[in-house]
């Protein structure tokens, strides 16, 4: 007989799972644990041993994971405390430095590496466009922690939050890394490497990738506790 699954997090992961079993399993869950700045190694310590260890929250760590091993994964959050909030608003601040201070700066490598085998006019456009594409994207995350991560701090009786500021960028983060994509693609010369432009590529397809996740978590997984915390206290 089926055990049944009343846990906010994926069935596929469980407490008493040992972390060498999570990473085996699901590698991408790895970069939930650099966020988290959490102790290796672990020898047989269990994800459980291991939140309490730390202070986090087993439901919402296994969460995390779950909303980072499957994008299509949305959580339980009636099953999730209130109590959470401070742990996941922490969570996207740490996604954000993360992304600030080794997602964007690796890809910038690469693309200097790009720039010194293409020409005049295709360095400046390129150089141009992804310089515009790193504001874009660092001014979104300045909007997200003055005008929603700041409010939440607060912690007032009578919480509110616009997050229209988090919906509509991250359609366009997508448009712009597909366009960023398609120059290194189509329209530089053959003198730039195909070995540099796959580097390059995978950078920022794993960005997007991972700000769509990170989206994910902000639209499924602190919105919805946000809404259930103003309820509380009506």
């Amino acid at each position: 007989m089926n055990k049944t699954h009343n846990a906010p997090y994926s069935a596929s992961f469980s407490a008493d799972m040992k972390i060498f079993e999570l990473i085996d399993k699901e590698p991408s869950t790895l970069s939930v644990f650099s966020r988290l700045n959490i102790t290796l190694p672990f020898g047989d310590m269990s994800i459980d041993e291991m939140c309490k260890r730390d202070g986090y929250s087993t439901d919402l760590f296994l969460t995390l994971c779950s909303m980072h091993a499957d994008i299509t994964f949305r959580p339980q959050t009636e099953l999730l405390s209130t109590d959470m909030l401070p742990e996941v608003v922490g969570y996207l601040r740490a996604s954000h430095h993360y992304y600030a201070s080794q997602m964007l700066p690796h890809a910038s490598r690469h693309l200097e590496d790009i720039l010194n085998h293409a020409n005049n006019l295709s360095r400046s456009v390129l150089r141009r466009f992804y310089d515009d594409y790193v504001h874009y994207i660092v001014d979104h995350f300045h909007e997200e922690e003055e005008h929603i991560f700041a409010v939440i701090d607060s912690a007032t009786d009578r919480l509110t939050a616009d997050f229209s500021i988090i919906d509509a960028p991250h359609t366009d983060i997508d448009d712009r890394t597909n366009d960023i994509a398609s120059l290194i693609i189509k329209s530089l010369p053959e003198s730039a490497p195909t070995a540099l432009r796959c580097a390059m590529l995978k950078d920022i397809y794993a960005l997007r990738d991972d700000l769509r996740r990170h989206s994910n978590i902000e639209t499924y997984l602190l919105k919805p506790l946000v809404t259930k915390y103003i309820n509380e206290k009506r």
